[in-house]
């Protein structure tokens, strides 16, 4: 097995390997906690623009995500895990945009290779997934101004488990609750997020992306 930690926002190639996309705080564990609460399906969408005009088409589509940490005017939910934990999605189709993963994500998607979403939300699900594939790679959002020490946290701790190394999760998670990203969290108002997204194996389904969307993958 061959498994590497990829900066996301830096790499411009991708190659064909099997690959999980990291953005602790917080996309890669607010779109779980999606589907989590019921919703039928993700749709990933470059720009706000663009969500609103699919939004426009259809009533129906919840919005959710951010712009910089910040809620986007107008949408129902933001990039925030407290805010869908106790949201019912039961079969809502969510349009989700953020300034981070999704960014990530839409680079990712021009190369072969299955794409995971992947937290601590269901970090179990993920590994027993991807655990017999040959090449991995940890692909870590990070942020426009530096490096998200979250995210590099939490691909360590999964190498670390896919090379066949016993981890103590409550490690991983006190270094991240210490970490520069949750400090710069608590800074933006959205402290209340980081204990949601810490919160090991809450949805036991693996999560990938396929065809323009994002599901649950049964």
């Amino acid at each position: 097995m061959n498994v590497n930690i990829v900066d996301g926002r830096k790499e411009k190639i991708f190659d064909g390997s099997t690959k999980v996309l990291i953005d602790i705080f917080r996309s890669t564990t607010t779109i779980p906690l999606i589907l989590y609460r019921g919703a039928k399906y993700v749709i990933p969408v470059r720009t706000i623009t663009e969500t609103r005009k699919l939004k426009n088409k259809n009533q129906d589509y919840i919005t959710s995500g951010e712009r910089f940490g910040l809620k986007i005017p107008g949408f129902n939910f933001e990039n925030s895990p407290y805010s869908i934990m106790n949201a019912d999605l039961s079969g809502k189709i969510v349009l989700f945009t953020s300034t981070n993963g999704i960014k990530v994500l839409f680079k990712l998607i021009k190369y072969p290779g299955d794409i995971y979403i992947s937290s601590f939300i269901n970090l179990t699900a993920t590994y027993n997934a991807i655990k017999d594939n040959e090449n991995i790679s940890l692909v870590v959002s990070n942020r426009p101004d530096g490096k998200s020490d979250e995210d590099y946290i939490y691909a360590e701790m999964l190498k670390s488990r896919l090379e066949g190394n016993e981890v103590n999760i409550d490690d991983y998670i006190n270094k991240i609750i210490n970490s520069h990203g949750a400090k710069r969290l608590k800074i933006m108002g959205a402290g209340h997020d980081i204990d949601y997204s810490i919160k090991v194996d809450m949805y036991n389904y693996p999560v990938i992306y396929r065809d323009g969307k994002i599901i649950t993958k049964n």
